[in-house]
C-alpha cells in the first residue's frame, strides 16, 4: 500500500511539470530573423530602476554571426518605441541593420511590430509588415 501511494505521488508530481515558461516582465532575451533568413538579431531588454535599455545585441548576416551596435529610444514596455541593431564586426563587410518598433504582449512572449526595415544585400533597404519578435 505504501509503495502504491509513493508511486501515485511520483506520478502526480511528474504530471504537474509545466514546460511552458511564465514570464512576469519584458526583461529578458529576444530573437528575430527576417522571413528570407538573411538577417537575424538577438538582444536583451534590461530594466534598471525605471530605465529600460537594450544590451547583448548581436546580428547574423546570411549565416555569419557578428558583433553589433544598438541604438534605441522610448523603451517602456509594453511600448518599444524604436530599436536599431547594426552590424559592427569586421566579419560583416557592410553595416547591415534592422530597425523596428512594437508592443510587448501581455504574456511577455512576443513583441509585435507593425513594420521593420532592414538591409540585404548591400545598399538594398527592405520593408516588412506585421513582424513578431520572440522570447528566447
Amino acid at each position: 500500500m505504501k509503495k502504491l501511494l509513493l508511486l501515485l505521488s511520483i506520478v502526480a508530481l511528474l504530471s504537474c511539470k509545466d514546460d511552458d515558461p511564465k514570464f512576469s516582465s519584458a526583461e529578458g532575451n529576444w530573437t528575430y530573423t527576417t522571413p528570407d533568413g538573411k538577417i537575424g538579431i538577438d538582444f536583451t531588454l534590461v530594466k534598471s530602476g525605471t530605465t529600460w535599455s537594450v544590451t547583448n545585441e548581436s546580428i547574423t548576416v546570411d549565416g555569419t554571426k557578428g558583433m553589433a551596435a544598438v541604438t534605441f529610444d522610448n523603451i517602456n514596455p509594453p511600448t518599444i518605441g524604436f530599436i536599431r541593431i547594426n552590424a559592427n564586426d569586421t566579419k560583416l563587410t557592410y553595416p547591415y541593420y534592422i530597425s523596428f518598433s512594437g508592443t510587448v504582449s501581455d504574456d511577455f512572449t512576443q513583441i509585435k511590430g507593425p513594420d521593420a526595415t532592414y538591409t540585404w544585400p548591400e545598399n538594398k533597404t527592405n520593408q516588412l509588415t506585421d513582424i513578431t519578435i520572440s522570447r528566447k
